[in-house]
């Protein structure tokens, strides 16, 4: 019996061979053609089908596999390609978020710089007037004192008179 790839393959039908008129005929043919098949033929058709069907699920069992394999490669690209494109979102929203942030705090430390500096400036500023004007202070009194002690030591009288004339 021949096989071939998907299909059944009926057991080959022997020759009729005409019987030769020289030979004596036999009394019972043992190889007559009959028209229903032995149940030899019907198992080899049988053992035949048989290993067809297991062939045929292998290939389809094969072919889902392949199939499925497939699908989980695409399936896992396209999962990675949806994070990578969510996660661009994501910090492109915290970028968006930040710069405003950072620029806002960076602007209220600059203010605030800025007003601490007037204000250091301004006491720095009080700070030199009321040093000058104690050391002025300081300065008048001992000269003052020195001066009057001076001329009260050495009898010089100060009293200058001017004559418009």
């Amino acid at each position: 019996m021949e096989m071939h790839w998907g299909k059944i393959c009926p057991p080959k039908k022997k020759p009729d061979v005409t019987p030769n008129p020289d030979e004596a005929p036999s009394a019972a043919p043992s190889a007559a053609p009959s028209a229903a098949p032995s149940a030899e033929d019907d198992q080899q058709i049988k053992a035949a089908v048989n290993i067809q069907k297991w062939w045929r699920g292998l290939l389809v069992r094969r072919s889902l596999k392949l199939a499925a394999n497939c699908a989980l490669i695409i399936q896992r690209w396209w999962r990675k390609t949806l994070h990578h494109a969510q996660e661009k979102r994501r910090i492109k929203a915290l970028v968006m978020y930040i710069w405003p942030e950072k620029s806002t705090v960076l602007l209220q430390s600059l203010f605030r710089m800025w007003l601490m500096k007037t204000r250091y400036k301004k006491y720095q500023k009080a700070a030199h007037v009321i040093q000058n004007h104690w050391r002025n202070y300081c300065f008048v009194k001992a000269s003052s004192i020195y001066s009057l002690n001076n001329l009260a030591h050495e009898g010089i009288d100060l009293n200058i008179e001017i004559v418009v004339g």
